[in-house]
């Protein structure tokens, strides 16, 4: 049921509403390209926080405007990378998702390989050498998953999911710091 979902033909209307909805995350991203910086401050802190709760605002209005106009489940990722050498791989089962993930800096990574009937996630990397992996191999009812990584070579690997970290978020500040998160049941 999952690969038939994927695999629907978009009418020429969500190819449209599709490339508006790019257009308007391409404008926005120079925005926030323009005052990249990279102070570790709390004032710092707090302008990332808000850039993302930001991103997430749109990212919700723009897929309240998708729902509006067909009346489909819908599977979104959205990528937006500045600077250099950063990956993003993605592997998603879902009958609906939610993808953010944001690059800001240079040599940062995102490997998605999840497998949920809903996905949300919010990925933001603000720095250098960054690395996030998230793994989920069962077929979960729900998968929500908020990081934000600023500084350098900051690394999270994020395993599996429960109800406890459904509603988890983490941040990460400095530099040369390891997470790990297993969610086991």
């Amino acid at each position: 049921p999952y690969l038939n979902q994927n695999l629907k033909i978009y009418t020429m209307k969500t190819l449209a509403q599709t490339y508006i909805n790019l257009l308007f995350l391409l404008a926005s991203s120079f925005m926030i390209a323009q005052t990249y910086t990279l102070e570790d401050t709390p004032s710092s802190q707090s302008n990332l926080q808000n850039s993302a709760t930001q991103f997430s605002h749109i990212s919700s209005q723009l897929n309240k405007q998708n729902n509006l106009n067909r009346s489909t489940t819908s599977n979104n990722i959205y990528v937006q990378q500045v600077g250099n050498y950063n990956n993003v791989n993605t592997l998603t089962f879902s009958r609906s998702s939610d993808i953010n993930l944001l690059q800001f800096g240079n040599n940062n990574e995102v490997i998605l390989d999840v497998k949920a009937q809903n996905i949300t996630e919010t990925v933001i990397q603000k720095g250098y050498d960054h690395s996030f992996i998230d793994l989920s191999s069962s077929n979960a009812r729900i998968h929500n998953a908020a990081v934000i990584q600023n500084g350098r070579n900051q690394n999270l690997i994020w395993y599996g999911n429960n109800s406890i970290s459904e509603k988890m978020a983490i941040t990460m500040r400095g530099k040369n710091q390891t997470i790990i998160v297993r969610n086991l049941k």
